[in-house]
């Protein structure tokens, strides 16, 4: 690695962290969790600084994100037709039934959070815009890893040990391609208390103009405490939602899953 590929590396891990910090950071605390040298942390944060990417607290020379980072995400949110066209039609499935609405998309051999909408009722997901998802244990990685080859999902699976979130999260492979199968065949995902507990989710994909996989949308809740949203109901109105957005996006009708155009002609 160039030393200019390495100052850059640095520099986006340290916007990287700011971005998950909750509070502002100080120089040491972000070389500590970097594992960086203090001395080139504060270099960075000085270019960084310079360029309006992080702002100083004067009282407590603490940093946090600046206004171009901040304006960067927005510009990207904005400009970036998939979640333009989810923006509306998830607000509205979040307000509808009070529950948690998502939409991901793979990039690279992951898949991230580009929309989290928090409703009003009873729980609060802590997930944001920019999150990784896991593959195994969530909708959106379920739908996303259905439309694959299977030895494409397979090396995905395979990466890492796939951690045991809850009881109920599956991690013996065989078992999730199994599942994939299912999802593929009737147009959506579950999952039932795989990756919080207490909590169940259904998936979607959602489709370009080629027809292909462009995203996923999913919706979560705590069935306990949310008596009065029917599973079915549910799974009924993210299916509606996935195909809405597909269709704004110019997907053609002929190439949506029949299961997604029977529930939803």
């Amino acid at each position: 690695m160039t030393n200019g590929n390495q100052s850059l590396s640095r520099g986006l891990a340290i916007l990287s962290e700011l971005e998950r910090a909750r509070d502002s950071l100080g120089v040491r605390e972000l070389a500590r969790r970097l594992d960086l040298n203090p001395a080139t942390t504060q270099r960075l944060i000085n270019t960084l600084l310079e360029e309006g990417f992080v702002i100083r607290d004067p009282v407590n020379q603490r940093y946090s994100l600046g206004y171009r980072a901040l304006s960067l995400g927005a510009s990207i949110r904005d400009d970036n037709q998939l979640v333009t066209a989810s923006m509306k039609v998830l607000q509205s499935l979040t307000n509808a039934m009070e529950v948690n609405s998502f939409l991901g998309a793979l990039m690279g051999d992951r898949i991230v959070y580009l929309l989290a909408l928090q409703s009003q009722g009873p729980i609060s997901i802590n997930s944001r815009t920019g999150q990784v998802v896991a593959l195994h244990s969530s909708a959106l990685g379920k739908v996303l890893l259905s439309e694959m080859p299977e030895d494409r999902a397979i090396s995905l699976l395979s990466s890492a040990p796939l951690q045991k979130f809850t009881e109920r999260t599956i991690t013996d492979i065989p078992v999730l391609l199994e599942e994939l199968h299912e999802v593929r065949r009737q147009g959506y995902g579950t999952v039932l208390g795989e990756n919080l507990p207490g909590v169940d989710s259904v998936g979607a994909v959602v489709r370009g103009a080629s027809g292909t996989a462009v995203g996923a949308i999913s919706a979560a809740y705590a069935p306990t405490l949310q008596p009065r949203v029917r599973f079915a109901d549910l799974t009924a109105r993210l299916v509606n939602a996935a195909r809405d957005i597909s269709l704004q996006l110019g997907c053609p009708a002929a190439a949506l899953p029949r299961a997604m155009l029977a529930r939803s002609g």
